[in-house]
């Protein structure tokens, strides 16, 4: 079986997740499990006590080292509690149990060290008032928008696995005031008290992370009016900003992201080691704490089979492509998500500009194959029979509208229809399902829901 991200190797980690309530099987190499953040990252290595730690019915018996046994003082573990969680307990476990952690750092990252970003940083963009998603710009004919996501923990604190619920409430709501002004306005929710659609269509928008949609107990969020800044508090690290701007613009979504956290350091101080960079609970996100990741559309390269391979080279250089939206597998719209997974050796500047130099390549490729694709009778067929689908139906699902807006939106692109892209994007991202349920207010039927999403489109797009 190949691998469900590369779709180039065989897939060698296995894994069943709840996706919006429903149970999907994971199927993925060793490589993409990894940059996805999935499987245990102690495996291959004898540690001491790890072979048994694995087994569930007979636990290591520490009796005999007495007092000998070291703890971190912040957190509690012992690098044996470590091994059998797979991580740390709290940044000060990186100091304390650092020279049995570093074989399992080098194997991820080589000896490359942290490399702080430069003291000049971007000025922070003047917020419009716009969605991220509708804003036109220069490259919007196959880009829609930058996301940068920065990850932080306060120091001297255990990571929020290890925090009760009140715990994790406390600090979040202490991290909010850090912020202070540069909140102001924003929407503040407890996850575990919102439907869970209404939960899993900010995800869809990409506001916040998919993992985070199924956060515990505790975690808080806030996100601006105009969706460009999300703040997500207590899930799997103690911060995470995630900043969106229209456009090939990363350095401007990591300006405001920065922003924000050097306010929460300003009163929180941050865990940073100057060799491994932001300390955070798993060891494959040590480094700069920041990801940076381009939405782009590419139909023409999709639907010719090109990105697979496209994927594989990309993924030798440190830059992932992978699918936007959906369960982070299937393709939504032939939009995809171009990301800088290098977060220990570069620094911040040669990350964005390394992933800025690939989406500019990808734009070539793409717009290069289209022009030539649309030249075809059956593209042009294809672009008129999806105008006349969307115009006049009266169900449509998810999948369906996807695809007759991509191509729509390519047909937009290279002068084949007229239609407003940023619009295209917006429908895109807010008719998924868990959209029109937020839309309705309420978890619709299939049918009713299809029968939503068709008028909605009908009446942007085709109004009377």
């Amino acid at each position: 079986m190949l691998c469900q991200n590369c779709h180039t190797k065989d897939a060698g980690v296995h894994l069943r997740r709840i996706i919006n309530g429903e149970a999907a099987e994971v199927h993925l190499c060793a490589d993409c499990a990894r940059a996805l953040g999935y499987g245990n990252l102690f495996s291959g290595f004898a540690f001491p006590f790890a072979a048994r730690a694995a087994q569930p019915l007979a636990g290591p018996d520490f009796s005999a080292l007495g007092n000998r046994v070291v703890r971190c003082e912040v957190c509690g573990l012992s690098f044996e509690d470590i091994v059998r969680a797979s991580r740390p307990g709290c940044p000060n476990c990186y100091r304390v149990f650092g020279d049995k952690l570093n074989p399992v750092i080098r194997k991820m990252h080589g000896r490359a060290k942290y490399q702080p970003a430069p003291k000049t940083a971007a000025p922070v963009p003047p917020a419009d008032g716009e969605k991220w998603y509708k804003t036109a710009s220069e490259h919007g004919d196959i880009v829609l928008g930058s996301i940068v996501t920065l990850t932080a923990n306060v120091d001297g604190l255990p990571f929020p696995a290890r925090l009760t619920p009140v715990q994790r409430n406390t600090l979040g709501r202490r991290i909010l005031s850090a912020l202070g002004e540069k909140t102001a306005g924003f929407t503040m929710a407890d996850p575990a008290r919102l439907y869970p659609y209404e939960v899993a269509a900010l995800a869809e928008r990409g506001l916040i992370t998919p993992e985070f949609a199924s956060s515990a107990d505790g975690s808080l969020l806030a996100f601006s009016p105009d969706e460009r800044l999300c703040v997500m508090l207590c899930d799997e690290d103690h911060i995470k900003i995630r900043a969106a701007v229209g456009g090939l613009a990363p350095e401007k979504a990591f300006a405001m992201a920065a922003d924000l956290r050097a306010a929460v350091n300003a009163a929180m101080p941050l865990a940073v080691s100057p060799e491994l960079g932001y300390l955070n609970q798993s060891p494959a996100d040590l480094g700069t704490g920041c990801v940076p990741a381009v939405i782009v559309h590419l139909p023409v390269l999709s639907r010719t089979g090109k990105i697979p391979a496209l994927s594989s080279i990309m993924g030798k250089l440190g830059v992932t492509i992978a699918p936007f939206g959906g369960s982070g597998l299937n393709v939504v719209g032939d939009l995809y998500r171009v990301s800088n997974t290098v977060a220990l050796g570069l620094d911040v500047t040669e990350a964005l500009s390394n992933l800025k130099s690939f989406c500019l390549q990808l734009e070539t490729r793409e717009r290069a194959a289209a022009e030539a694709y649309v030249r075809g009778l059956a593209a042009q067929d294809r672009i008129s029979r999806a105008v006349s689908v969307l115009s006049g139906a009266k169900l449509l699902t998810a999948n369906e509208m996807s695809e007759m807006l991509s191509w729509i939106r390519l047909g937009a692109a290279r002068g084949q229809c007229e239609f407003n892209l940023p619009t295209i994007n917006e429908l895109m991202l807010t008719l998924q399902p868990a959209g029109v349920n937020t839309l309705a207010g309420q978890k619709l039927p299939h049918e009713q829901r299809d029968e939503m999403r068709a008028a909605i489109v009908r009446k942007t797009l085709f109004p009377a």
